[in-house]
């Protein structure tokens, strides 16, 4: 089996980089947290306050 790798680039290739603007057109907004919430995610309020106390342990730890 022979293999002949192209050489060169596409004639009609120009760029890869694309406009932000464009890229970023539809993109929703962010405001806060709750934008990104997913309701019920934690079964209780208990959950969630032992979730973000494990996250700020784990943040401390990182910081000493």
């Amino acid at each position: 089996m022979t293999v002949n790798p192209q050489t060169g680039m596409p004639a009609d290739w120009v760029s890869d980089r694309q406009d932000l603007d464009e890229i970023f057109k539809n993109a929703k907004t962010y405001n806060n947290g709750e934008d990104w919430a997913i309701p019920g995610f934690f079964e209780s309020d208990a959950e969630q306050e032992e979730f973000v106390a494990w996250v700020r342990a784990e943040r401390n730890k990182e910081i000493a």
